[in-house]
C-alpha cells in the first residue's frame, strides 16, 4: 500500500521557506490543483509563520511511501 503526501513550500515575508504537508492525498491530484490551492493559501492568508505572511509559492512535491504490513502475531 502506498501512502502519498503533498509537500507545499512557500516563502514568507522575511525570505524564509515555510513547508506545509498534507498526508494521504488522492492519486488524482494534479499540478493545476496544487497551484490553485497554494494561491488560495497565500491570497486568504490562512497560515501564520514566525517570519510573517506567506507571500510566494516556492515548490511542491508529492512524496510516496510504500508500506507493507507484516503479520507478527
Amino acid at each position: 500500500m502506498a501512502n502519498r503526501s503533498l509537500l507545499m513550500n512557500f516563502m514568507n515575508e522575511s525570505g524564509r521557506k515555510v513547508s506545509i504537508r498534507l498526508d494521504e492525498i488522492a492519486d488524482t491530484v494534479t499540478n493545476q490543483q496544487v497551484s490553485l490551492v497554494m494561491d488560495a493559501i497565500i491570497e486568504k492568508n490562512i497560515f501564520d509563520s514566525t517570519g510573517g505572511d506567506l507571500i510566494l509559492k516556492d515548490s511542491a512535491q508529492i512524496i510516496s511511501k510504500d508500506i507493507e504490513e507484516l503479520q507478527v502475531k
